[in-house]
């Protein structure tokens, strides 16, 4: 490591220290599982991930298109580490800041949009995190893994989790271990403010990963401070070696005062190896009911993922897009080659 890169990570790790020790006592999510080879470890990663191509603007208002430089990804960087403590324990942490690099500015107004988080982990009684983190069906139940672009690209389907929100703030997450391919995890996120969430949110998830099968079942409330609703998920793939199928269906129900609204999601993926790189097909159904509107999106891709070396890839994308709602029936093709480094 230079001594520029030494300086950073230092600075770095001066700076998780000390938003560590000011985390609230009750946050955050599981992280990966904690082996003994990830013990006492520290590092820097990140990613940014830019793309030229032919975009709609907005298809809930018209067709319009512009091609533009713009991220493929939202870019990241961020720090997490492990340490070994007493009674088996080992002590974790993470942070990760997001931002847009096509015009280098924060995206959003939370810096540490995608995670905060502290938490320890025992290899029999599971992992315990606390601060802001994913929900379980963002962190475990329709990520990347069930999604044929990985949840990134052009060509792939952000919402596939129908109305769930993704990250939650003042929550706490246990994970357990892998037991037989078999693992579960519960959160749970708290009110701290009269203009945060009115009533506490909660969820579950169980999951079955094992040689080429991955299953995944998930459940959560969320709320806003004017309506309460409730997400169920299920996700699957199975890689038959030529070919890797995935699917997601996601329905979001509203449990406000009226009691209505409806909203489903079902994507449908495959991920094929084709010379050094990956052929992707993705395709994705969605609608709400009269309720919500009435609306309905349907999206239809395909793309090439070529790894130029373990860090960086050029990604393809072309993709069909149509939205309906009431009097608008607006539809555009559009297309995207991006460059994403990872480190």
């Amino acid at each position: 490591m230079n001594r520029i890169t030494r300086t950073h990570a230092l600075s770095a790790l001066a700076l998780a220290a000390g938003l560590c020790a000011a985390l609230p006592a009750a946050a955050q999510h599981a992280s990966p599982g904690v082996t003994g080879s990830e013990k006492n470890t520290l590092s820097l990663y990140g990613r940014v991930d830019l793309g030229v191509g032919r975009i709609a603007k907005d298809l809930t208002v018209n067709e319009d298109v512009l091609t533009s430089v713009r991220d493929s990804s939202t870019g990241r960087w961020g720090i997490r580490g492990t340490r070994e403590l007493a009674y088996g324990l080992t002590g974790l942490f993470n942070l990760e800041h997001r931002f847009k690099a096509d015009e280098g500015t924060q995206d959003g107004t939370v810096y540490w949009k995608d995670k905060a988080f502290v938490g320890v982990a025992h290899p029999v009684w599971g992992t315990v995190t606390l601060g802001r983190q994913s929900s379980p069906m963002d962190n475990r139940g329709v990520n990347g893994r069930f999604e044929a672009f990985g949840g990134d690209s052009l060509g792939s389907n952000g919402d596939r989790g129908a109305k769930m929100v993704a990250k939650w703030d003042n929550s706490v997450y246990w994970q357990s271990p892998v037991i037989n391919g078999f693992s579960v995890g519960a959160a749970k996120a708290f009110k701290e403010k009269a203009t945060a969430i009115r009533s506490n949110v909660a969820g579950v998830q169980g999951e079955y990963v094992q040689g080429p099968v991955a299953v995944s079942l998930t459940w959560q409330t969320d709320a806003s401070t004017t309506d309460d609703w409730t997400t169920t998920s299920l996700g699957a793939s199975y890689d038959l070696g030529v070919a890797k199928l995935m699917a997601v269906y996601a329905r979001s129900e509203d449990q406000g005062a009226n009691d209505d609204g409806q909203t489903q999601v079902f994507t449908l993926g495959s991920q094929i190896p084709a010379g050094p790189g990956q052929i992707r097909i993705s395709l994705q159904q969605y609608k709400d009911n009269a309720a919500l509107g009435d609306a309905r999106k349907q999206k239809y891709s395909v793309g090439y993922q070529l790894p130029l070396d373990k860090n960086t890839t050029l990604n393809l994308s072309l993709a069909d897009q149509n939205y309906k709602k009431a009097a608008v029936d607006n539809s555009a093709l559009q297309y995207e080659a991006a460059v994403r480094y990872n480190f």
